[in-house]
């Protein structure tokens, strides 16, 4: 969940719109199979993190989510150890380092959304377990609170730090993805090359995706 609404705004308008074009790349004509599976995954990922990014959606069940993007990562380590490590023109998994990438980001996609009930369930704890603390006194079961209160923050520092990781490594992730863009970007339109603006929009869309992921793990972990 993002607090702050103009974030959340340029969140979502961000994955809405990766998880329609990966939804369009699945209609187009002449894309092979394993390609209309891939941009399906990313689809769903990008109506998950919109999800994600409002506070209605802390109230949708994580167990299922956690599953499916589960799944999704193991669809990309097989893409990556049986599928071919380029695609000919394809959008999506053009190379095995690519293939990584994805699988890195539907995993982080299950960790995201079964760690954030947690994370934010741990800070609400964690001051709660205070407050139990101050109220208690000096009586006996102060330090007994006082032991159940380091426990509670224990389990969501942890947390924080690993979404904190996550969120600069993704920052970083996109990188690639965005040089990529531009520098095939300068060369289209290209007669030679009919799918360059396919390509190009979907490197962006990677940046756009692997980025806004980034932001979202750093606002968990801030949060």
């Amino acid at each position: 969940m993002i607090d702050a609404p103009v974030l959340r705004w340029l969140l979502t308008s961000v994955f809405a719109a990766t998880a329609l074009w990966y939804g369009t790349v699945m209609v187009l004509p002449r894309v092979r199979a394993a390609v209309r599976v891939d941009s399906a995954w990313h689809m769903l990922m990008g109506a998950a993190m919109v999800v994600m990014a409002w506070p209605w959606g802390m109230g949708v069940a994580t167990t299922p989510q956690t599953v499916l993007f589960a799944v999704a990562g193991v669809w990309f380590v097989g893409r990556i150890a049986f599928g071919p490590v380029h695609h000919h023109g394809d959008t999506l998994v053009a190379s095995r380092a690519a293939g990584v990438h994805h699988a890195v980001m539907m995993g982080a996609m299950a960790w995201m959304v079964a760690s954030m009930p947690s994370l934010m369930g741990g800070h609400g704890s964690q001051q709660g377990g205070g407050h139990h603390h101050h109220a208690l006194g000096g009586g006996g079961a102060a330090p007994m609170a006082a032991v159940d209160g380091a426990d509670l923050a224990a389990a969501p520092t942890a947390l924080v730090v690993t979404n904190i990781v996550l969120g600069v490594g993704f920052v970083i992730a996109c990188l690639p993805w965005l040089a990529q863009a531009f520098d095939l970007g300068r060369r289209w339109p290209d007669p030679r090359s009919p799918r360059l603006g396919r390509v190009v929009a979907d490197r962006s869309c990677h940046a756009a995706m692997t980025f806004g992921m980034g932001v979202m793990f750093l606002a968990g972990g801030a949060g």
